[in-house]
């Protein structure tokens, strides 16, 4: 890895650290300007947190996860998305993603935010979401062909869900937005794929008891914003394997 991939990955961490202090302030009501001043510090007693504290991921580390003051346990969720964010822009350059698919992908990391914490995300975040998606179309991805599958796949999710809801309709508008701007074979790819990345979730949170089978839920749109990044990167690759696979069979 170069010096540049390492500085890329770094500033998708960052990006990842700034935006969850900021969307955890805004859920705790700060007002401007304590929101962008304010000093970084511990919730629990207010110890402020140092520079090297406040590296990502390696300050994580180097606390051991807790607060070296009142021990307080800091969420596995903030290293963990600054790895991830962090992964997805380094590839994203590697590959040459273009710009418009990068904020798609930081996006996405602000509705998994609210989804995994709050278990629901803001209807005018997910409308402001596909408006963002329908303009990047018409400017840069305009395909009727990626618009038919996936309006084709949403129609059949809120039919289903008439039966047995399994989806919230933020759950379709965020599919919806994510396929018109790639390939159907992508978008075949990563919905499976968010499938079974959730089902493999799913099944290891029962297995370790920290759900029950009845009325277990599940975030979706991490799971399928981590499939749109491998979609994008591998998915045409993916789908033509399994294709051939299948022809074995």
């Amino acid at each position: 890895m170069t010096f540049l991939n390492i500085w890329i990955f770094f500033l998708g961490a960052v990006t990842a650290s700034f935006l969850n202090a900021t969307l955890y302030r805004l859920e705790e009501g700060y007002k401007y300007p304590k929101i962008i001043k304010q000093s970084s510090h511990c919730e629990n007693c207010g110890k402020i947190l140092t520079w090297w504290e406040l590296i990502p991921i390696i300050g994580y580390l180097l606390i051991k996860g807790k607060c070296p003051k009142c021990g307080q346990r800091v969420d596995l969720y903030y290293p963990l998305s600054e790895l991830v964010l962090g992964t997805t822009f380094v590839l994203f350059f590697i590959y040459t993603i273009p710009w418009y698919l990068w904020i798609v992908a930081i996006f996405l990391f602000i509705l998994s935010y609210f989804d995994i914490k709050e278990q629901a995300v803001y209807k005018d975040l997910v409308h402001a979401f596909l408006a963002t998606t329908l303009l990047f179309y018409f400017l840069f991805a305009f395909d009727i062909a990626n618009l038919i599958l996936p309006a084709i796949f949403v129609v059949m999710i809120i039919v289903l869900n008439l039966i047995k809801k399994s989806f919230g309709f933020g759950d379709l508008l965020v599919l919806l937005g994510l396929g018109i701007l790639i390939s159907w074979q992508q978008f075949l790819v990563m919905f499976w794929l968010g499938i079974m990345i959730a089902l493999l979730y799913s099944l290891m949170l029962l297995a370790s008891k920290k759900i029950s089978l009845k009325g277990a839920k599940v975030p979706m749109i991490p799971f399928f914003s981590i499939a749109f990044v491998i979609a994008i990167l591998y998915g045409e690759e993916i789908y033509s394997y399994l294709l051939n696979f299948m022809k074995i069979w």
